[in-house]
């Protein structure tokens, strides 16, 4: 398997974080869950044009099956990260979420076998309309509006 350097880093600086995490608590750290199974989205496959990602869906493989999703992450205009999942749930149907839990604001990971996104901490769970069907988090999740055009995919952020 190879990974984009971008990946590692996250993947590294996470796991440094949750070592560290570990030693300040006492605590063992990170759980396995705490660890995005989502795939991003390729370098190069997304752009951002004001209020919205412009994404080349030829280029993202892992979105062309449905169950499959992927993340975004770019930077927002106040200098911080905005980070979206896009979920391709049925037949020409792709749906895009901030990539941020309403509790706590951890990732989410798609599970197509449940239509679902789950919490990182794997305790909040939203349905595909962003309504939370297991809590602790108490707000829906914010969805973005999207439509294709050709082959690309306009998300309105």
């Amino acid at each position: 398997m190879i990974i984009s350097r971008r990946e590692f880093i996250k993947f590294t600086a996470a796991t440094v974080a949750c070592a560290c995490a570990g030693v300040a608590t006492g605590t063992s750290g990170c759980s396995a869950r705490d660890v995005s199974t989502t795939p991003s989205a390729p370098e190069g496959s997304y752009r951002r044009e004001g209020d919205r990602v412009i994404v080349a869906l030829s280029e993202v493989d892992d979105l062309k099956e449905v169950g499959a999703a992927v993340k975004f992450t770019l930077d927002d205009e106040d200098g911080s990260e905005l980070k979206v999942i896009v979920v391709h749930s049925e037949d020409e149907t792709y749906q895009a979420f901030a990539d941020r839990c309403t509790h706590r604001g951890k990732e989410l990971n798609y599970l197509h076998v449940d239509k679902k996104l789950q919490c990182l901490s794997g305790k909040a769970q939203f349905d595909l309309e962003g309504t939370v069907i297991r809590g602790p988090a108490e707000d829906t999740l914010p969805r973005y509006r999207l439509r294709r055009e050709g082959q690309e995919m306009v998300i309105e952020v």
